[in-house]
């Protein structure tokens, strides 16, 4: 099994556990088939990442656990290195959890931003 972000996951991939929401209500059972209608569900009900494994049962390619290539993680560092300077996060846990958030979603975008095109801006 994997443990896939939203966007990595496709139709027909078997969930391995069963899928909630941020409140705790079940959206989807565990076995059952992903089909398109189900991953727009799960956009609206704001589920980020499923544990799933190829309808076959085998484990789908990269397993969601890929990072990024070096110059993306450089460039996330140098980004939240920046945006979190005035945060002490060893104090505030909040912080520390926020500041964790911002960098795997600015990695997820820069990384989609390499693969569109070959130069990688920095805001």
């Amino acid at each position: 099994m994997a443990r896939m972000q939203l966007e990595a996951l496709t139709a027909g991939m078997r969930l391995c556990k069963p899928v909630r929401n941020l409140n705790g209500v079940l959206l989807l059972r565990e076995g059952e088939i992903l089909t398109a209608k189900h991953l727009e569900i799960f956009k609206t009900w704001g589920v980020r990442e499923a544990e799933v494994v190829r309808e076959d049962g085998t484990e789908p390619d990269g397993g969601g656990q890929a990072g990024p290539p070096p110059e993306v993680l450089a460039a996330v560092e140098r980004q939240i290195a920046r945006r979190f300077r005035r945060v002490d996060t060893a104090k505030d846990p909040v912080m520390a959890e926020v500041k964790l958030i911002t960098a795997r979603r600015l990695g997820a975008r820069l990384a989609a931003q390499r693969t569109a095109s070959p130069v990688t801006p920095e805001r």
